[in-house]
């Protein structure tokens, strides 16, 4: 799907709790555009770290652990509340939100992790302006 200004945060949630890497981008983009890139980064580093941890945790599902071609959605309010409190660099309670769920959420929490720290440095390297396919390279 391709994510615009217009689309609501709802679908946009939506997106990134699918581990849509687009949607991952857009919100770093919106974040950024308001100033909260440095949160987002800060965020987005903490869950991986946390999610990492807890796939570490329970090795014989990471053994077994096979990549899907799509992820089911996590809980987006979940989703929401876990990168607020990873933003405020409130280690605990970003802890409990992930420490719980299947180790299939964990993984797609870790993914959007990733999709996000790359976004948010993309976006601090280059700013926000989309390229334009057609521009010439040299």
């Amino acid at each position: 799907m391709i994510y615009t200004d217009d689309t609501p945060m709802s679908e946009l949630l939506a997106g990134i709790a699918s581990v849509d890497a687009e949607a991952c981008h857009e919100f770093a983009r919106r974040q950024h555009v308001a100033g909260h890139g440095a949160d987002l980064k800060t965020a987005a580093a903490l869950v991986h770290e946390l999610a990492f941890a807890a796939q570490l945790d329970r090795p014989e599902e990471l053994v077994a652990w096979k990549y899907p071609e799509v992820f089911d959605p996590v809980d987006a309010k979940m989703l929401t509340d876990l990168l607020q409190a990873a933003s405020e660099d409130n280690r605990e309670t970003a802890r409990q939100l992930i420490t719980n769920r299947s180790f299939a959420d964990i993984t797609a929490l870790s993914s959007i992790a990733s999709y996000l720290e790359q976004a948010v440095e993309q976006l601090r390297r280059f700013g926000v302006q989309r390229p334009n396919p057609q521009q010439s390279l040299f």
